[in-house]
């Protein structure tokens, strides 16, 4: 199961430091999985493989005219949709260009303001995800947000860097030719995609022990996130289960456990078989 360390330390997976380019020549040698197909391909003799190219324009031009095409698509996108009248998918897509970096986030919780501070992980509809420094998750509503602050901008953004690029070829052809059953099983493809709101997206953690910070209550909860649905979380605290609306959640933290099997489901092997 891949870590979360393993995962930052793939940066060329991350950002745009390792840029994917297909390579002049393939050595003969090298395996070819023939896109994890399982049908049996007859013996071939080994020869280098020479890649075509799939523009006129040179890699610099090709990817200048592609950011412009895919910013033109993103405005008639956020012009066009009627069903998203505060324009959280436009949000969502402008506060992840702050994965991987590390963030102070200020947050209005009822009487009182609080800093939290991690590596922003990823955002969803109406929320974003900060890695705490012991590894835990820390999700905070976005409506809660007054000021998100980048401490060291001297890192490079993350930008427009192809997501599934170091995806195994297997999981690739499942995406291929099993869109909906894969990404169905996946909240972080779900957001990658679609956009997941909040309490969609904690549904996938219900078992796990989470703190939960509630607007004017001094104290956190801390017990084991029991269920979810459209209003609220309940947390079992002491064989007692408390309720929580989204509304007064300030933040919550789930521990480090399920984040690689959950969030980073998309890197593990074959979801279809």
């Amino acid at each position: 199961m891949p870590s979360i360390k393993h995962l930052k330390d793939q940066r060329h997976f991350l950002t745009h430091e390792n840029e994917f380019r297909c390579p002049e020549c393939v050595d003969p040698e090298q395996n070819d999985d023939f896109f994890c197909s399982p049908n049996h391909c007859p013996e071939q003799i080994p020869q280098p493989k020479f890649p075509s190219a799939n523009s006129s324009f040179s890699p610099e031009e090709l990817a200048e005219i592609t950011e412009c095409i895919e910013q033109a698509n993103e405005i008639l996108l956020t012009l066009g949709v009627e069903r998203d009248p505060n324009n959280l998918r436009s949000l969502q897509q402008s506060l992840r260009l702050l994965r991987n970096q590390l963030v102070i986030v200020k947050i209005n919780c009822g009487e009182e303001q609080l800093k939290l501070s991690g590596l922003f992980v990823d955002a969803g509809l109406d929320f974003i995800i900060l890695e705490t420094n012991v590894g835990n998750i820390l999700i905070i509503p976005t409506e809660r947000i007054i000021l998100l602050e980048h401490p060291n901008p001297t890192g490079s953004m993350t930008g427009r860097a192809e997501e599934l690029i170091d995806i195994n070829s297997c999981l690739r052809r499942n995406l291929t030719f099993h869109f909906g059953a894969v990404v169905s099983k996946s909240p972080f493809l779900l957001n990658l995609f679609f956009g997941l709101k909040l309490s969609l997206f904690l549904e996938s953690f219900v078992g796990c022990f989470v703190y939960a910070k509630a607007e004017n209550e001094k104290m956190e909860k801390d017990g084991r996130l029991v269920n979810v649905n459209d209003r609220r979380i309940e947390v079992k605290v002491d064989r007692e289960q408390q309720g929580i609306d989204f509304d007064e959640l300030c933040f919550l933290e789930i521990e480090q456990e399920k984040l690689a099997k959950s969030l980073f489901l998309f890197n593990e092997t074959p979801i279809i078989t």
